[in-house]
This record gives C-alpha cells, sequence and structure tokens, in this order.
C-alpha cells in the first residue's frame, strides 16, 4: 500500500510543471510514453523514453523531472540529482523539480546545505506548495546540519543551524533541546538554560529537557535547582534511569545519603539488574557507615555485571566493617583494572590493619603501587615511611 501512494505522488511529480505545449509535439509524444511506462513500473523503458524526449527537444523540462523521478524510484539518487537539477535549468521556475531535488538531498543523498538551498527556492517561488511541506522540510534540513555539526564537536555551527530551524517553526520542542544541547556542549550555560526551558514550556512532558536542565546545574553546583530538574525529569518518566542516578549523585554531594539511597532503589525497582545502580546503592549505604547493606549492594552489584568498580568498593567496606579477608579477596579481583591503584592502596592499608607474617612487606609492596597516582602519592608515601621508621624506633641523634 506504502508503495502504491509513493507512485502516486511520484505521478503526480510527473504532472507537475510547465506547459508540454512549449516544447516540440515529438518531444511530448516521447514524454507522455515515458509516462505510461513509469506508472507501469518499466523504469528502464521510461529512462529511454525521457531521454528520447530531452534529445529531441532540450527545453522539455518535464522530461528531465521524469528522468529524476524515475532514477529515485531506481535509487540511483546521483543521476536523479543531475536530473532535477538540468530541469531546473531549463526552467528556473518549476517548483515541484526544486522541491523534489530538495526532499532528494534532505532524505536519500543528506546534503542538508543543498537541501536548504533547493527549499528555500520552493519557498520563495510557492510557499504553498504541497500544502507548506516545504517550510517543515527546510526546518528539518537545518536541523540534520546541525546535528551533524554538534557530532563533529562543532558546537557553534550546530547552534546557528539550531537557531535558524527554531525561526522557521518556533512551536518546535526539539529544536529547542537540541539547541539548549549544542550550547550545553559549549559551555554556555544561561543560553543553555534558555533553550530548555522553551523546550519544556512548549513540551510540559519533555522529561529529557530536564534531565539536561538538571545536568546544568549540577555541573554549576546549583544543587537545588538540579534536584528540581531531576526530580520534574523522573515525574514525567519515571522508567528514565539516569535521572533517579544523577539524583543520588546530587543528593551525595549535598551529604543526604539517605535521599540519595532512596532515589538509587527506586531505579532498582525500575532495572534491577543495573550493576552500577547497585554500585552506587552501596557506596550510598557505605557513606552512611551501613557497611552490611553496602557489601550487599556491591555483592548485588558484582552478580549484575559490574566488576572493576564494585570489587574495589566491596574491599573498602569489607576493610571499615573489620573483614580483612574479604577486604583481600576483593581487593585482589580489582588489581589490573582501572581501580588497580586505589586497590593497592586497600591491600596495603589491610596488611598493616592485620600486621600478619611478613605484612610489612607485603603492605610497603602495594603503597608503591599506590605512589603511580599522584592523588595517593603523599598518603602511600607516608604510609611507607611509618612503616620503615616506626615512631618511638627512630635512630637517635648524635651529640
Amino acid at each position: 500500500m506504502k508503495s502504491r501512494f509513493a507512485v502516486i505522488i511520484l505521478a503526480a511529480g510527473l504532472l507537475a510543471g510547465p506547459s508540454l505545449a512549449q516544447v516540440s509535439p515529438e518531444s511530448a509524444e516521447k514524454y507522455q510514453a515515458g509516462q505510461e511506462q513509469f506508472k507501469k513500473r518499466r523504469y528502464a523503458d521510461a529512462i529511454k523514453l525521457f531521454e528520447n524526449a530531452v534529445s529531441l527537444d532540450g527545453k522539455n523540462a518535464q522530461a528531465y523531472q521524469g528522468m529524476g523521478l524515475t532514477y529515485q524510484k531506481m535509487r540511483d539518487y546521483a543521476k536523479a540529482a543531475e536530473s532535477f537539477k538540468m530541469a531546473t535549468t531549463v526552467d528556473p521556475n518549476y517548483t515541484a523539480a526544486y522541491f523534489a531535488l530538495g526532499q532528494l538531498q534532505l532524505i536519500s543523498l543528506k546534503k542538508y546545505k543543498d537541501a536548504q538551498g533547493s527549499l528555500k527556492t520552493v519557498l520563495s517561488q510557492d510557499p504553498s506548495y504541497e500544502g507548506g511541506k516545504a517550510r517543515k522540510m527546510l526546518a528539518n534540513a537545518h536541523l540534520k546540519q546541525g546535528a551533524s555539526h554538534h557530532k563533529q564537536k562543532n558546537y557553534k555551527a550546530a547552534a546557528a543551524e539550531y537557531v535558524s530551524a527554531s525561526q522557521i517553526d518556533p512551536s518546535s520542542a526539539r529544536t529547542f533541546y537540541n539547541l539548549g544541547l549544542a550550547y550545553k556542549s559549549a559551555r554556555e550555560y544561561t543560553k543553555a538554560i534558555n533553550s530548555l526551558g522553551t523546550a519544556t514550556e512548549l513540551d510540559p512532558t519533555y522529561d529529557k529537557a530536564y534531565r539536561v536542565l538538571g545536568d546544568i546545574y549540577k555541573a554549576t553546583r546549583k544543587n537545588s535547582k538540579a534536584i528540581g530538574a531531576y526530580a520534574k525529569a523522573i515525574e514525567k518518566n519515571p522508567k528514565e534511569i539516569r535521572s533517579y542516578r544523577s539524583l543520588a549523585q546530587v543528593y551525595s554531594s549535598n551529604k543526604q545519603y539517605a535521599k540519595a539511597a532512596s532515589s538509587l532503589n527506586k531505579a532498582i525497582k525500575v532495572k534491577p539488574g543495573n550493576g552500577q545502580l547497585h554500585t552506587d546503592l552501596g557506596f550510598a549505604y557505605h557513606s552512611q557507615k551501613m557497611y552490611t547493606k553496602a557489601i550487599a549492594s556491591y555483592k548485588r552489584a558484582i552478580s549484575n555485571g559490574s566488576k572493576s568498580e564494585a570489587h574495589y568498593r566491596l574491599a573498602v567496606s569489607y576493610f571499615e566493617a573489620g573483614q580483612y579477608k574479604g577486604a583481600i579477596s576483593s581487593a585482589k579481583r580489582a588489581l589490573g583494572t582501572k581501580h588497580d591503584v586505589p586497590a593497592n592502596v586497600i591491600l596495603g592499608d589491610t596488611y598493616e590493619a592485620v600486621k600478619g607474617d611478613g605484612w610489612k612487606n607485603q603492605a610497603i609492596k602495594h603503597y608503591k603501587r599506590g605512589l603511580k597516582d599522584r592523588r595517593y602519592k603523599k598518603y602511600c608515601e607516608d604510609k611507607i615511611d611509618r612503616i620503615n621508621n616506626p615512631m618511638g624506633q627512630e635512630e637517635e641523634v648524635g651529640d
């Protein structure tokens, strides 16, 4: 059914355009024959007839248009574009050809700048052509070009395209959302907040816009506003776990660990198999010195695929709970991962706390590995020094 509808639309494109009375009768006859073949989906035969039409009369713009539409059906988009361009060269006022070319450039060729030029010509010639579709297509061309710039991290150019799209269609929440993302990436936070605010005004259910607003407020340490934005995002879409997790992070930065745990538990109800959520929950419990709950959460994280961070944090909770055997076992599982350095540090702390046979060498070995990271370097240097030179056992200074 969809295919049949497309044929009807393309056939309408064949009929639209300059009068055949302006071309030679022989050329017009070949064009009409080509049109009949097109309707029968005999595209190769249609092409030959359209080519005959333009060879008989190079001013037959409709024949070029017919060639373009036929090549489009054959998915030879480059030849289709050239044919449409020839139609507009022969007849610069051929609105249907500009429209077909712009649509092809936008959808099939993904040449968004070229599409903008073609569609602007359509609007300048006949703003109501095809029910005004060219206007929406032009806005979409700006959106697509903006997205292309955004992927290339050219945020200024992306924002300019989104602004153009918003001027064409100021009712599009999606456009203002994309504009907000571009400004956010460019760190123009005030403009980003304004654009995202417009997106939520146009579509009060736009949970993504609220979530990105929360991200900006979190990044700029406006925690109360971040909490409000994330709460809105959750209200609009209770199944999006990123909003819960970000909200928990803000609560944690406020040292409101119980609220962080509450937010994460709600997220886990949505996605109980998400290991990162269980890891975050373990940290929230650990921060409240609820080590038994923290250990249980980290174990669930590990069983759900979270490895490196969960093993390291589980070791820390075991250590704080005085369960040193568990601390050593878990920390060793984090060695060789991105948490290698802190895992070595907690191993050093554990061997020092246990003080078993050969503990000094074991502790120093792991503290030395901790020296690789500047965040732990001073701590590990002090630990090594204290092991090698325990207080009360220093050599006496001679007279």
